[in-house]
C-alpha cells in the first residue's frame, strides 16, 4: 500500500515538474510578434472580389462554374453526375424529396433516366 502511494506521489510531482518547464518555454520569445502587412494592399483599395470577374465596365460577371452552382438540385453538371454516381444520385433524390419536388413536376427539367428512377425512389422512400 505505502509503495503505491509514494509511486503515485511521485509521478505527480513528475507530471508537475514538467508541465511548468514546458509553459515557460511557450512564454519566451512569443511577446515580440508583429503583425505582417501584405506589400500588394494599397490605402483604401483592400476590396475582395470572391467568385466574380471585373470586365473594363466594372460589373461583375458570374463564371459559368458559379451560375453552375447557384442552380442548385437541377443544375447541368449536377445531373450528368447522377447518371454516373449511385451515391450521388440517391443523396439528391432524398434532397428533391425533402424540399417537396414531385416527380411530375420535374419530368420536364430532368433527364428521362433520372426522371423514373426519381419516380422509383418517390414511390419506395
Amino acid at each position: 500500500m505505502r509503495l503505491s502511494s509514494t509511486t503515485f506521489v511521485v509521478l505527480a510531482a513528475v507530471l508537475l515538474a514538467s508541465g511548468t518547464a514546458v509553459s515557460k518555454a511557450d512564454e519566451t520569445g512569443v511577446t515580440n510578434v508583429n503583425a505582417v502587412h501584405s506589400p500588394n494592399v494599397l490605402a483604401g483599395v483592400d476590396k475582395r472580389f470572391l467568385r466574380s470577374h471585373h470586365t473594363e465596365d466594372g460589373e461583375a460577371k458570374l463564371s459559368n462554374y458559379d451560375n453552375e452552382e447557384r442552380n442548385g438540385l437541377f443544375g447541368a453538371n449536377t445531373l450528368s453526375n447522377m447518371g454516373k454516381d449511385t451515391i450521388l444520385r440517391f443523396q439528391m433524390f432524398t434532397k428533391w424529396k425533402a424540399n417537396g419536388y414531385l416527380p411530375k413536376k420535374i419530368k420536364d427539367d430532368i433527364p428521362r433516366s433520372l426522371y423514373k428512377a426519381y419516380k422509383i425512389h418517390y414511390r419506395m422512400n
